[in-house]
């Protein structure tokens, strides 16, 4: 064998090596972040403390949106595009209603993006009204990984937060 075809397949062979190692390694992350009750991936609705949240299975939602429950309120919880990019500008819809469907008008919207893995200088957006039951607010993932979404919701002296998790 001439030495310019071993040295070629020797490259060939340290790619393929190098790969499968980024493949279970890839893997192998995706597990932690599952294993640690995190989800990793699509749009997930989260507890405060990160756990996923069962999903309605009547529920019809576009893979973007998600949606849970802030003691009386319905929020929901849109993102475009879908899957968000890091370093680009992502739209944030949130729509919100009361326990009878009623369209909520009066409320503060902001939105805290943080990473759960690491420690990352703040990250917050505003939501503005838009129309009936939407408020719609652009910010931006700084980096790849897993992102936790808290939604904050103020009305009058009120107080609520939900969370939402989101892979990119």
């Amino acid at each position: 064998m001439n030495k310019t075809l071993r040295t070629i397949l020797i490259a060939i062979a340290i790619l393929i090596l190098a790969g499968g190692l980024v493949f279970v390694g890839s893997r192998f992350m995706r597990m932690r972040a599952v294993g640690n009750g995190y989800a990793s991936g699509g749009l997930v609705a989260v507890s405060a403390d990160g756990k996923t949240l069962a999903a309605d299975p009547n529920s019809q939602l576009p893979e973007n949106s998600a949606t849970q429950k802030a003691g009386n309120l319905n929020v929901m919880l849109t993102l475009s595009p879908y899957p968000p990019v890091g370093w680009q500008e992502s739209g944030f819809d949130v729509t919100i209603t009361d326990g009878q469907g009623l369209p909520i008008t009066d409320a503060k919207i902001s939105l805290d993006l943080t990473m759960p893995a690491m420690p990352m200088p703040q990250n917050t957006l505003e939501a503005q009204y838009v129309s009936d039951r939407l408020y719609h607010g652009t910010g931006m993932f700084t980096m790849r990984g897993l992102w936790r979404i808290e939604i904050i919701i103020e009305r009058g002296s009120e107080k609520q937060s939900v969370f939402f998790t989101v892979g990119l």
